[in-house]
C-alpha cells in the first residue's frame, strides 16, 4: 500500500501484460442504508463517493499532459462494493512526503517544481477544469523530478471558456482548508482562480516545510482570517522574486488574481539553464524508490 485515504487505499501493482509499474486506487463505496434514521445519511455518503469517483474519471479520461497523472483504465466490483481504478504509477510519491523526509526544499527547486504545476493548470483551465483540491500531497514527483497533478476527485468541469468567469456560480465549499481560497469560503461564486490561490500557498508549503496557515491551530480561527482578507504569512528568507509571485498568487479579489497562462510570464518561475534537476533528485532519494522496486521483482 503506498497511501490511504478515507475511503480506500492506493495500492503499487505490477502490470505483467504491459510490464510496467502501476498505481491502483480501491474505493471501498459505503454500503446502501436500511431503512431506519441514519439511511439517509449512509445513502448520501454512498452517493458523494459514486459522485466523485466518477468525476475523476471523467476529468482523466478526457486530459493528456506529462504534468497529470496518466488514467490507465478503471472496474467495479459490485458484490465487493470496490471501485478499481488504474493509474500512472509515481515512484517519488507526494511533494507533502518528500516535506516530510527532507524538510522544505531550495528555492531553485521550489521554481521549478512551482512552473510545471503551472503548466499543469494552465491546460486544465483551457479545458475548463478546476481542480480545487491542489496541495502538496497531490502533486506526484516521478524519479526525473516530474511533477504530476492528481486526485481529481473534487474536480468540476465548467461551461465552455467558463473557467475564468467572474459570474461563475460554484456554490458548493471544495477542497482542504489550509489551501482554500477566500472566495470559496465567503460567497460561493469562484472560478479557476481557486487553483491559483491553492498554487500559492503550494508554493509556500515548499518553502516553510509546513502547512499553509502553520501557526493557526484552529480551523474557524484560519476562516475568519481568510473571510477578513488575510492571506497565508509570507516565508521569510526567501527572495523577492518568490514574494512576488506568492502575492500575486495570494491576492483577495479573484478579478485582481493573475490567471495560470499570466502568471508562466513571471520571473520567478523563468527557466534557469544552469539548473540541474538530477542532483536535486539524488537529494531527496526519489531515484531510489524506483531501483528497490525493481530491484523486488526480479
Amino acid at each position: 500500500m503506498i497511501g490511504k485515504g478515507s475511503f480506500g487505499a492506493v495500492y503499487h501493482a505490477y502490470n505483467y501484460d504491459a510490464e510496467e509499474w502501476i498505481a491502483v486506487k480501491v474505493v471501498n463505496l459505503p454500503e446502501s442504508g436500511n431503512p431506519g434514521s441514519s439511511s439517509l445519511f449512509v445513502d448520501t455518503k454512498r452517493q458523494e463517493v459514486i459522485d466523485e469517483i466518477f468525476r475523476e474519471t471523467e476529468v482523466l479520461i478526457n486530459v493528456q499532459h506529462p504534468n497529470i497523472v496518466e488514467y490507465l483504465g478503471s472496474d467495479i466490483d459490485m458484490k465487493s462494493g470496490k471501485v478499481y481504478m488504474f493509474l500512472e504509477y509515481v515512484p517519488g510519491g507526494s511533494i507533502s512526503a518528500c516535506l516530510r523526509n527532507n524538510g522544505k526544499f531550495d528555492e531553485p527547486l521550489v521554481r521549478n517544481f512551482t512552473r510545471q504545476i503551472l503548466e499543469a493548470l494552465e491546460y486544465l483551465h483551457s479545458k475548463d477544469i478546476l481542480h480545487r483540491d491542489i496541495k502538496g500531497a497531490n502533486i506526484l514527483i516521478d524519479n526525473n523530478g516530474v511533477c504530476k497533478i492528481a486526485d481529481f476527485g473534487l474536480s468540476k468541469t465548467v461551461a465552455k471558456y467558463e473557467a475564468y468567469n467572474e459570474n461563475a456560480q460554484n456554490s458548493y465549499m471544495r477542497g482542504t482548508l489550509n489551501w482554500m481560497a477566500p472566495e470559496m469560503i465567503k460567497s460561493g461564486v469562484y472560478n479557476g482562480k481557486v487553483d491559483i490561490w491553492s498554487l500559492g500557498c503550494t508554493v509556500v508549503e515548499m518553502l516553510t516545510g509546513k502547512l499553509p496557515w502553520s501557526g493557526v491551530n484552529n480551523n474557524n480561527t484560519v476562516i475568519f482570517k481568510l473571510g477578513s482578507g488575510e492571506s497565508p504569512p509570507m516565508p521569510t528568507g526567501i527572495s523577492d522574486l518568490a514574494k512576488s509571485f506568492i502575492e500575486k498568487c495570494l491576492t483577495i479579489e479573484p478579478k485582481d488574481r493573475p490567471s495560470a497562462e499570466e502568471l508562466l510570464s513571471h520571473p520567478f518561475i523563468s527557466k534557469d539553464p544552469s539548473f540541474d534537476m538530477m542532483t536535486e533528485v539524488v537529494k531527496l532519494g526519489l531515484e531510489r524508490k524506483v531501483s528497490r522496486r525493481v530491484v523486488a521483482v526480479r
